[in-house]
């Protein structure tokens, strides 16, 4: 009789990961209510409205995005996001926005807005991955809309981002993806910090 030998399996398993907001410093925060100058409105909360986040083919994979060069992606097989990043982006993105316009009446996508809304923000997304060993990119732009009837449907802000941020890489060699995904998380800060401000210089000049 001969035996069959069943080699060993060099399957690993997923490592699934998250986008995390930012926890910024309370002095830091827009206090947009108490700083709009006209007493009747101070009570009156802000609630603001996240559209769904607009991302290119590539990025509704699972799997994490490397591109080492122009025109090169690479996936990583065993390391996935826990969630579609359509959702985990705008989950994040709304958590900052929230907390810099001291904010906790809003609704992002896939759920639906809320009656009373004051702003919709929306976003697009070209680029938001790995580029180099130690640093990842955003690049995209957003639009942010008042539900008046004086400004209509029409933008009263938007801009065009293009960050970088460094990686924190350990001491270890080590795999520096958690690292990397919380890079992914810092640039989402830094949007936010700007729509943020585009909201409250709007509420200033009303």
């Amino acid at each position: 009789m001969s035996s069959c030998i069943v080699p060993e399996s060099t399957h690993k398993e997923s490592i699934f990961h998250l986008l995390t907001k930012t926890s910024y410093d309370q002095n830091y925060t827009f206090n947009n209510i108490e700083n709009q100058g006209d007493k009747g409105k101070q009570n009156k909360p802000l609630t603001f409205y996240l559209r769904q986040i607009e991302l290119p083919y590539y990025l509704q994979e699972n799997r994490i995005i490397n591109r080492p060069e122009n025109g090169k992606i690479e996936f990583r097989e065993n390391h996935r996001w826990g969630e579609p990043l359509v959702e985990g982006i705008g989950r994040v993105l709304g958590l900052n926005l929230s907390q810099l316009l001291k904010s906790p009446f809003y609704s992002v996508y896939p759920h639906r807005e809320k009656v009373g809304t004051n702003f919709e923000i929306g976003f697009t997304i070209h680029r938001f991955e790995r580029v180099s060993s130690n640093k990842v990119l955003f690049d995209g732009t957003w639009q942010l809309f008042t539900n008046d009837f004086k400004n209509g449907s029409f933008p009263l802000s938007n801009g065009k981002e293009i960050i970088l941020v460094d990686i924190d890489m350990p001491n270890s060699l080590s795999d520096t993806i958690n690292e990397e995904v919380m890079a992914l998380s810092e640039s989402l800060s830094i949007v936010a910090e700007k729509v943020a401000i585009a909201v409250n210089s709007f509420i200033q000049e009303k």
